[in-house]
């Protein structure tokens, strides 16, 4: 086997309401797709509940408190105008966690040469103390700091394609000089974070926003020429990606210009990087992804960029 497909069903409970763009539909359509890809070369895997003390190493115990004690009984909590909490919030936010841990201990023994968590709530905007832009917890950091916890692994890095620069994993990693964060995202827009002259400490920060209506060249100039040859230079021991499809010419929430080439073109770049120099130590997270079909051709493409 080479590559884990690290989820759970209860990820689709976690119900945002009607219109929603973050809806269970979205994952719903995700596992259809990947579970009509025949290979050999995928195996799923059920994800557990995170340890609390896991969440801990990004998140404070006011964060995580602030989350649980504010889910209801029924209807909705909204903590922000696109960010809430409904009964099973807790039940789905766990699972997608443990999911990206369950990963990291897939690869970091060998189990598996890389992994994909088609997960939900996505992550990349929650920061240390704040909820925000569909995101309660930041899946792919607690990964990261996991990683580094149990496997003694000295330095990680997040690869972040989603079209909204992940603000809460820059935000986290911002100090740390063992931990490298880079972004290609469209600017001026959500959040509002993700200049070039956000470059963290030590230079582990790497932002290249890129205008609206980037096709699939720029793109990829961008990898060539920026983020590839710096993750090179930051030499990590794990790769993980953020792995958002909201670039996709079809998303309603943006303006590139991207297909599923291009991200099976990224992510097979991130592969390749992962077995050359990180002994093939790869986790990959779901983030965004809006327009239900894009999202699902996309994923499948991810996939194949993992397995080829």
């Amino acid at each position: 086997m080479s590559t884990a497909i690290v989820t759970h069903k209860d990820c689709i409970l976690h119900d945002t309401g009607i219109h929603h763009p973050e809806s269970q539909e979205r994952l719903l359509s995700v596992f259809k797709t990947l579970k009509n890809f025949k290979s050999k070369k995928i195996q799923w895997i059920d994800g557990p509940n995170i340890n609390l003390k896991h969440i801990n190493l990004v998140h404070s115990e006011h964060h995580i408190k602030n989350i649980i004690n504010n889910v209801p009984t029924k209807g909705f909590f909204n903590i922000d105008a696109d960010t809430v909490l409904s009964p099973n919030s807790i039940k789905s936010a766990f699972k997608a966690m443990g999911s990206v841990c369950k990963a990291v201990d897939l690869i970091c023994t060998e189990k598996f040469k890389n992994a994909f968590c088609p997960i939900r709530p996505p992550g990349h905007h929650a920061e240390p103390e704040k909820a925000m832009g569909f995101c309660l917890f930041n899946n792919v950091a607690i990964g990261a700091y996991y990683a580094k916890l149990k496997y003694k692994l000295k330095k990680c890095a997040v690869i972040d394609f989603d079209v909204h620069h992940g603000n809460g994993t820059q935000k986290k990693f911002w100090d740390d000089p063992n931990m490298f964060y880079a972004s290609t995202h469209q600017e001026g827009i959500f959040p509002g974070t993700g200049f070039k002259n956000e470059i963290g400490v030590n230079n582990n920060i790497i932002n290249v926003p890129l205008p609206g209506g980037t096709n699939g060249l720029l793109f990829k100039k961008s990898y060539e020429d920026i983020i590839i040859p710096n993750l090179k230079k930051f030499s990590p021991d794990m790769i993980f990606i953020s792995a958002g499809f909201d670039g996709h010419k079809d998303d309603p929430l943006a303006d590139f210009k991207l297909i599923e080439e291009d991200f099976f073109w990224v992510t097979n770049k991130l592969r390749n990087f992962s077995d050359k120099y990180c002994k093939k130590r790869l986790v990959s997270c779901l983030e965004g992804g809006y327009n239900i079909e894009a999202l699902s051709k996309s994923s499948l493409a991810h996939v194949e960029g993992l397995i080829l």
